[in-house]
């Protein structure tokens, strides 16, 4: 597995798609324009290689780019320059949050494979208190993740959203169960949104799927290459090479095929639902 550039790499590269198809040229003719091979640059478009400074100001020659956008683009050059998208610290709050927010916003469809914990998009508050609880700064964490999760609500063009759960989440007992009971609820009212689909992988299932290796998110896009996000307590990585693409795809299809219909999976959870408020 590779660790990514940094996420300004993933979008210069789509800015400098962008601006070529807006200025209607091939990448073969941008190539001929600036006398690289078209190949060059569709490594940059991808993100998969960064364009020097020079190469970069010759791009933009090539296509009229000046002004407060050519700035703009080089200042993403500058930024791409640095590392691996490896992040240690807390990832509540800071810079690759603030990327996978924008990356949820931008997203098509998201899919997010959850062993653990309910994904962070379908948390209620008193959910997420009883995991942030403890912070000094909880109540803006929280706030900040109920926000997120408009992007499935949203009137206009809301995500496509994929979430599978291990089914032993519903019944961890961090939480009191009076929150659990309203966190099923909320899941129920989640599941009947056209655009998110709910889908139980049973913890009594034999042999081994990809989702005991840890929680990910895979993300799509109509026009950027996918990324994947993975965090961890403490440092959190986002990958788009494109054998990590693939190879976390195929772990979804792996989770999907071990995990129950969405129908049965909303009969699951209502049948767990009517048990709490039997007690």
């Amino acid at each position: 597995m590779s660790v990514s550039r940094p996420a300004s790499a993933h979008e210069l590269g789509a800015e400098i798609q962008a601006l070529r198809t807006s200025a209607g040229l091939t990448l073969r003719a941008l190539g001929d324009q600036v006398r690289m091979s078209n190949a060059k640059i569709s490594l940059w478009e991808n993100g998969h290689r960064l364009p020097s400074l020079d190469d970069l100001t010759k791009v933009l020659d090539a296509l009229n780019v000046a002004g407060d956008q050519r700035e703009r683009v080089l200042a993403m050059r500058r930024e791409a320059e640095g590392p691996g998208m490896l992040v240690a610290g807390t990832t509540t709050i800071g810079a690759q949050l603030s990327k996978l927010i924008e990356w949820e916003q931008g997203a098509r469809r998201i899919t997010d494979v959850s062993p653990l914990l309910v994904p962070g998009l379908l948390q209620t508050a008193d959910y997420a208190r009883a995991i942030l609880g403890d912070l000094p700064d909880a109540e803006t964490r929280i706030a900040l993740r109920m926000g997120r999760g408009e992007v499935l609500r949203r009137s206009r063009a809301p995500v496509e959203f994929h979430a599978l759960i291990d089914d032993e989440v519903l019944v961890r007992g961090f939480a009191s169960p009076e929150v659990m009971a309203d966190q099923l609820r909320h899941l129920l009212r989640m599941a009947e949104l056209p655009n998110v689909t709910i889908q139980l992988v049973p913890s009594t299932n034999g042999g081994y799927t990809p989702m005991l290796a840890g929680p990910f998110i895979l993300l799509d896009f109509d026009t950027a290459p996918s990324i994947v996000h993975l965090e961890h307590h403490r440092a959190s990585v986002s990958l788009w090479e494109e054998a990590d693409i693939a190879g976390f795809r195929d772990a979804v299809e792996q989770i999907t095929d071990a995990a129950i219909s969405p129908d049965d999976s909303i009969d699951f959870i209502r049948e767990l639902v009517d048990g709490m408020e039997q007690k």
